[in-house]
């Protein structure tokens, strides 16, 4: 192919010498000999690329060496990131953090103030021909401070959304790449400290079925941690979280649930909505909920979530669960105020360098829940709850969406468990499902618990009982369990069992 495009190009020379050409028209013929030729050669390499076994040896060796050294780039940056990583993580753990909002702000401010000097000092080597070691080597640095200060501002995710529009891109890959990496070994250090050993227990990962694509689904549930015999107490725990049937407040504890006596009940000296069996489950769930749950309507103390509206929502909205008998919307108040309540004692006790604390959002946050719609119940309940909490409770309007409120209620109506009674005194039917552990047994108000959450359900194969002391649950074997073997109650579920 190649002598039959030389022969041509020897015609066109011969018979421009034997006739006047432009000299545009030459240039012309000339490029377009070129070009001819140019194609010609590249269909005689590419034939020879398909026949020629030596030279498609030579090109698969070619093709292997770029790859082997692709993949050695590869292997290199990602070493050297990780290297950053677990440089950054190691030094963030030795970082004694602020306790009070004060230093916590102003910790914040010189942590990102230091992160963005060291942004800056890259950015203007720019034109350098060191600039891209000199560079990465300023924002390498930068990622520590923007990390620590992350670690102390009141809202990570929104100052991530800030991060990304404002930090250069590898300082802000590197620390969602530390995040993702840090929430990781929060979790697996989760599983490591819970539950205690003193508990028998132990959660495990067992099989539940396969998802649509085949792929294997897995569940945690709790094992016994030790060879278990027939009537064994295996441990007890309080709630959580737990309230009352709505109609029953005034006669049962608004903490504990335990019957009230008459003469030594202690009422609330602001509101007459709830009463205590004693001072000090008084004083504890003042600290934990009630103050900022209150309505004070035996008080002449100011209502400052009502004095906009000219009405009392507080009182508003514990009249509204009792009308519809639910217990649910008032849990999920106690709870989000009690999650303020441990942030503030997290606040007053300096948190010991490299040590991982973890509360009760962590234990709920990792609980099943069910899907839950929104309807027009839902949403009165979530408008009430933010301006009950909302003048108290900083930042609560933005953290507590529909989305965040759904899937609370839909966690108790998957997880809370009936609180059962021996008393005379019960409550009215109720929409709200909750884990009825005993056939027709009355009950006054559910608690949702750390532990007994992830028991299994059967109604043929259970080996564990629940046992109800007020709000105070008690697992005992009903027959021997090896160690390793799961934990089964019979209890009701929300929807029928899958097979």
């Amino acid at each position: 192919m190649s002598l039959f495009f030389y022969y041509l190009f020897i015609f066109f020379l011969k018979k421009s010498m034997s006739m006047t050409i432009k000299p545009k028209t030459a240039a012309l013929i000339t490029a377009g000999v070129v070009v001819t030729a140019g194609i010609g050669y590249m269909i005689y390499f590419d034939n020879k690329r398909r026949n020629d076994p030596t030279l498609k040896r030579k090109l698969k060796k070619e093709k292997k060496k770029i790859q082997k050294e692709e993949k050695k780039v590869e292997e290199a940056v990602k070493s050297t990131a990780l290297q950053l990583i677990e440089a950054v993580m190691a030094a963030a753990e030795k970082e004694p953090l602020p306790t009070t909002p004060e230093a916590k702000e102003k910790y914040f401010m010189e942590q990102v103030g230091a992160g963005e000097s060291l942004c800056n000092r890259g950015k203007k080597i720019i034109k350098k021909k060191t600039f891209f070691l000199v560079c990465e080597a300023f924002y390498n640095d930068a990622v520590l401070p923007f990390y620590l200060a992350l670690r102390v501002y009141p809202a990570p995710m929104e100052l991530i959304m800030i991060y990304q529009k404002t930090v250069p891109e590898p300082v802000f890959q590197m620390v969602i790449n530390i995040m993702a990496l840090d929430q990781q070994k929060r979790q697996n250090l989760f599983y490591e400290k819970f539950p205690a050993k003193d508990t028998n227990t132990r959660l495990a990962e067992l099989p539940a079925g396969v998802n649509e694509d085949g792929t294997p689904v897995v569940r945690r549930s709790l094992v016994a941690g030790k060879d278990l015999t027939e009537g064994e107490v295996i441990y007890s725990e309080r709630p959580l979280v737990s309230a009352l049937f709505p109609e029953l407040e005034g006669s049962h504890c608004n903490l504990c649930l335990k019957a009230l006596d008459p003469e030594q009940k202690v009422e609330c000296p602001t509101c007459d909505l709830i009463a205590f069996c004693s001072q000090e489950c008084a004083t504890t769930a003042n600290e934990d909920y009630h103050k900022y749950l209150c309505c004070h309507n035996k008080s002449d103390e100011i209502k400052e979530a009502d004095e906009a509206e000219e009405k009392n929502v507080a009182l508003e909205f514990h009249q509204v669960c009792k009308t519809k008998n639910v217990k649910y919307p008032y849990m999920i108040g106690r709870f989000l105020s009690a999650m303020v309540a441990e942030e503030l004692s997290k606040q007053k006790e300096e948190e010991k360098v490299g040590e991982t604390t973890f509360g009760a959002w962590d234990h709920v946050d990792r609980f099943r829940y069910l899907e839950v719609s929104a309807n027009e119940d839902s949403t009165s309940e979530i408008a009430m709850l933010k301006q009950v909490l909302g003048p108290k409770v900083q930042g609560i309007s933005e953290f507590l969406t529909d989305e965040i409120y759904l899937m609370l209620k839909g966690k108790l109506l998957f997880n809370a468990y009936g609180i059962p009674t021996t008393q005379e005194t019960i409550a009215g039917e109720s929409t709200e499902h909750m884990r009825s552990t005993e056939k027709d047994a009355k009950y006054i108000g559910a608690g949702l618990y750390k532990l007994s959450t992830y028991i299994g359900q059967s109604d043929d194969a259970a080996n564990v009982k629940l046992s109800f002391e007020d709000d105070k649950l008690t697992v005992t074997a009903t027959k021997a369990i090896n160690k390793d073997d799961e934990l089964l109650a019979s209890y009701t579920l929300p929807m029928p069992k899958k097979d």
